[in-house]
């Protein structure tokens, strides 16, 4: 007879956005075959190009996932972060992992078998479907961005990227801003920007210039949200 799930694990479980309305039956046999490891920043969970063998959740901890253009260079596609789903696209499509996921903070990240998650999906539509919608909105997402690298200049995109990480990783701050509770190299932010180094630097000296935003140490710092909104079209 199962034994039931601790606290802990239930609730480490339903932080899944895509696993939390499963039945608790669902739920206890995802826990109970679940193979959870710690990764280290720099450790790769998984390398573009490889085959999936199942699907990662991410339980704590945050995960860039990078793609190789064809003249091989790199770029950021998204960070994951807790209660996301790493790999399913591919699984659900046959196909090779489209990006390699990398640690950047400390993660916990368990591993469903291939066996035990298409049986979830074999016997609950409403999974099936809300995995559906999750791809549908990971496909708009990277049509916005082929779209904002053709036609968004610099300014708009940092600005855009720093109001999008505020709603994954912000975090109020007593004053009215709001610190950004992830720490991205220069390198890391270009990648994501899509330009260079230098030129990522340059737009970031000139939003602290404006007060738009600060560091701390090497936290980023945004200070005046609706000034960083003025960058954007339409809002």
């Amino acid at each position: 007879m199962p034994q039931p799930l601790s606290e802990r694990n239930e609730e480490s479980i339903r932080r899944l956005g895509t696993l939390v309305s499963l039945p608790e039956e669902i739920l206890r046999e995802f826990n109970n075959s679940k193979n959870t490891r710690i990764y280290k920043p720099g450790q790769v969970i998984f390398h573009e190009e490889h085959r999936p063998h199942g699907v990662y959740c991410v339980e704590k901890g945050k995960i860039k996932l990078t793609k190789y253009t064809p003249d091989g260079k790199t770029y950021i596609a998204r960070i994951a972060k807790a209660g996301d789903l790493l790999g399913y696209r591919a699984f659900l499509t046959h196909e090779p992992y489209s990006a390699t996921a990398e640690v950047i903070e400390e993660a916990t990240v368990c591993f469903i078998e291939r066996e035990i998650f298409m049986q979830a999906l074999q016997r609950h539509p409403g999974f099936s479907l809300q995995l559906l919608e999750q791809l549908g909105s990971d496909l708009r997402e990277a049509e916005n961005r082929a779209r904002d690298l053709a036609y968004k200049s610099v300014p708009e995109r940092l600005a855009e990227l720093l109001l999008a990480m505020r709603e994954s990783f912000g975090e109020p701050l007593p004053d009215g801003a709001v610190r950004l509770d992830i720490r991205l190299t220069r390198e890391e932010l270009a990648s994501m920007l899509g330009t260079t180094v230098e030129t990522t630097v340059r737009n970031l000296t000139r939003f602290k210039q404006k007060n738009l935003i600060g560091f701390d140490k090497k936290d980023i710092i945004l200070k005046d949200i609706s000034g960083l909104a003025e960058y954007i079209p339409g809002v």
